[in-house]
């Protein structure tokens, strides 16, 4: 059929790949356990009329992949998902912390760091003290990155200093509008910025105050007492010095840095408000993790008012930080079985059953090649152990164990085997 088509905004995996991933999910989601979130189960797409709802993500509904002739759209995020959830099952105990990994899609232009299918580590509180909340999620996505051994710097702000600050200048109306714009600040730099908000009409004087607000300097104490200042409010940023208090018990590894450009696009965050920059460069000014609090969000599937919190790693972003592409491992396997001849077959396939259900990962030959070859097929994925069989040890109901990596090797029983494999 000549070249192969392959859609945009998409990518395989080769085995060694699809491996890093598994694990950098797997390390992930034992943090996420570690702090008593507990997994639901939301379906790929959600109806349009749930997606859209009452402008749920604002602007980003352009991009919702749509399914043709149905009332139904991928999920754009675990969130909204999340919301309509808990407004169908309203008998879940409160607060009620739970995390979801898997995949999302976004009609996005496709480019470095942006994928239209990719996968997201969420973890959300519903319910619970705002603050204390705010801390414990924060904290659980930071120990995941910590466990992957991420340096990472997390930027923080507060939609409900933004608004102060809005009012305060006389921009109340225009919020929305103008946090958008901002949100778009690392795309279209500062100039692209003042260039927007003046073709909105923002008066002169308040785009240099939200300039000065944006490019607000110091230590993290030094920012909060001059945004407060800026704001004309001694409390303008009580959710971001409440949060940032408790997440000094936690001991994470990273970096936090109080920075009121931080505003996030999506329209259904009303408090504090995440992205997370990787230290080393790779991500460039993609967030690796992102997310904040959304007090009204349920309330739009439901008469119920419960406000809640998330927070989201980046699976596909981490995976390109960490250059998962360069991994070595490219089987999970930690022994192969080996035979000499076809008569052998039966012997092998037993030998191999056996490490199975002692909780080995073995591979068995299943090609007629000869042993150079089968143990050749062994070294270049990796296996670190050979089990030969032939004639001799089907009789004697012994196996021949060689180190990979070494070339020793000695006769034993399978028990003897799996013993010295399991170390």
């Amino acid at each position: 059929m000549g070249e192969i088509p392959f859609p945009r905004g998409v990518r395989d995996l080769m085995p060694n790949e699809a491996i890093a991933r598994n694990e950098v999910m797997e390390k992930i989601e034992r943090v996420y356990r570690s702090f008593g979130f507990l997994p639901i189960y939301t379906p790929y797409m959600e109806s349009l009329d749930v997606l859209k709802a009452k402008e749920v993500i604002g602007e980003e509904n352009k991009l919702i992949f749509e399914l043709r002739d149905q009332n139904n759209g991928l999920r754009y995020d675990h969130t909204v998902g999340l919301a309509r959830y808990i407004s169908m099952h309203n008998s879940m105990p409160l607060p009620f912390k739970r995390y979801a990994i898997g995949t999302v899609w976004r009609m996005d232009e496709p480019q470095r760091m942006r994928l239209r299918e990719f996968a997201q580590a969420d973890v959300d509180i519903l319910g619970g003290d705002p603050i204390k909340a705010n801390a414990e999620a924060l904290a659980t996505v930071c120990k995941a990155m910590d466990a992957l051994g991420l340096d990472y710097t997390i930027r923080l702000n507060s939609r409900q200093t933004v608004d102060i600050f809005m009012e305060k200048i006389g921009l109340k109306e225009q919020t929305q509008k103008i946090m958008r714009i901002m949100d778009k600040a690392d795309k279209i730099g500062n100039e692209g910025v003042i260039k927007e908000l003046s073709a909105m009409g923002v008066r002169d004087d308040a785009i240099d105050q939200i300039s000065a607000l944006v490019g607000v300097s110091g230590s993290n104490d030094e920012r909060i007492k001059k945004i407060n200042a800026m704001a004309g409010s001694d409390g303008a940023c009580t959710e971001i010095s409440g949060t940032l208090e408790l997440l000094q018990r936690y001991e994470i590894k990273g970096k936090y840095m109080v920075d009121p450009s931080i505003v996030r696009g999506i329209d259904y965050y009303t408090g504090i408000v995440v992205e997370t920059l990787d230290n080393t460069g790779v991500a460039g000014n993609s967030s690796i993790c992102s997310g904040g609090r959304y007090d009204n969000l349920v309330s739009r599937f439901s008469e119920s008012k419960l406000p809640g919190v998330g927070f989201s790693i980046g699976i596909d972003r981490v995976l390109d930080v960490i250059k998962f592409s360069e991994s070595k491992k490219r089987t999970y396997s930690r022994a192969f079985v080996a035979y000499i001849k076809e008569q052998n077959y039966d012997y092998a396939l037993g030998v191999a059953l056996k490490l199975r259900g002692a909780g080995i990962e073995v591979d068995l030959n299943q090609a007629s090649r000869n042993i150079s070859n089968q143990l050749s097929y062994a070294s270049s994925l990796g296996i670190p152990y050979s089990i030969v069989v032939g004639p001799k040890e089907q009789e004697s109901s012994k196996v021949k164990l060689r180190d990979m990596n070494t070339g020793d090797e000695s006769e034993m029983s399978v028990d003897e085997a799996i013993a010295r494999i399991s170390k």
